[in-house]
């Protein structure tokens, strides 16, 4: 299994083509390329980042993602842009394009949830580190959807984080979303202001909405599993956490496979498992920070912990806080959808 596992929609490369329209970009043979892509139900994650790096060679423009992104309508990401658009209000549409996400791409599953003055949409970096260029696409499409449909063509984030390394200059970034923009961050993740949650979406008909959930459901049946390796790979070292520390080598006996195919497996995909186990911890400790009847040192050993200091210490590598702190903070969050893709 290759990258050819995950998958853009291709309807993306119709945005790319009403983009070089825009700005008067030729380029006869890319424009060919585009077409057949377009006319594909799917194409492979390294092809889509292939195209907008060639395109960006062949058009050096600035944050050339922010600009294409800038260009999204509904069409350009199918099913999903008209689930959006046509849902009641920001937050039914933000949980929609969240819940049916792999019509559009299975890269990384993301999750929308409140927490504290922020409305949240978080992509799981356990899947793997997208390039800048498409995910400056994914977010600034995301975010002009949002001000083209969402009845407040004003709606500025608090906050947007990149999981990538910080370009030399991020003005351009700062002054597209009106925002701070962070860079190295855990993962990709927009802030909103929670109280634009209810904003009534402007092109809101909740008839037509119905039946494209149904039409939408039938579709994700018919999609490939993104990869069924990974999900086997996370649940042995979820039941390996057990009896401590899961090394390598173990997992990989307990999933029979000798470590050097495990090991390819993950290089082919640009993962590392430290980053995936260490993803899992977190992941599993905030779920059960949730839970006030599990005192720190209970989910340090759940977690694979002799010792209570060695959770705490990667707790707050992982989070920047504490693990008291972390729960403090977030004793009042409301989650709005845990759907992943």
């Amino acid at each position: 299994m290759t990258h050819a596992t995950i998958y853009v929609a291709g309807t993306a490369a119709s945005l790319l083509l009403d983009y070089m329209d825009q700005a008067g970009t030729t380029l006869p043979a890319f424009r060919q390329r585009l077409e057949e892509l377009k006319a594909s139900p799917r194409m492979p994650i390294a092809t889509w980042w292939e195209i907008l790096a060639e395109l960006q060679r062949a058009h050096p423009v600035e944050t050339l993602g922010l600009a294409i992104g800038a260009r999204t309508q509904a069409h350009h990401i199918g099913m999903l842009g008209y689930l959006a658009i046509y849902s009641d209000t920001l937050v039914q549409a933000l949980t929609r394009f969240s819940r049916f996400q792999r019509l559009l791409h299975n890269m990384a599953p993301s999750k929308v949830y409140v927490e504290d003055d922020d409305l949240i949409v978080w992509w799981d970096p356990a899947a793997g580190t997208s390039s800048l260029l498409s995910d400056q696409v994914l977010v600034a499409g995301l975010i002009t959807l949002i001000r083209r449909h969402g009845g407040e063509p004003n709606v500025t984030p608090h906050l947007v984080e990149f999981p990538q390394p910080r370009p030399a200059d991020t003005s351009a970034y700062e002054a597209f979303f009106n925002c701070p923009v962070v860079f190295g961050r855990q993962a990709l993740t927009v802030r909103l202001p929670a109280q634009h949650m209810n904003l009534p979406v402007s092109t809101r008909d909740p008839h037509l909405m119905s039946l494209l959930e149904r039409q939408a459901e039938a579709m994700l049946q018919e999609l490939p599993d993104r990869d069924a390796l990974l999900k086997q790979l996370r649940h042995h070292i979820s039941m390996s956490l057990q009896d401590g520390t899961p090394e390598f080598a173990d997992v990989a006996a307990r999933m029979g496979m000798a470590e050097r195919t495990l090991y390819r497996y993950l290089q082919e995909r640009g993962l590392r498992y430290k980053v995936i186990l260490n993803e899992l911890r977190f992941q599993l400790a905030s779920d059960y920070m949730q839970d006030p009847k599990l005192s720190l040192p209970e989910i340090a050993l759940l977690l694979g912990y002799a010792e209570q200091s060695a959770f705490s210490r990667a707790f707050k590598e992982w989070s920047g806080e504490t693990p008291a702190s972390y729960r403090r903070a977030r004793a009042g969050s409301k989650p709005v959808s845990t759907t992943r893709a």
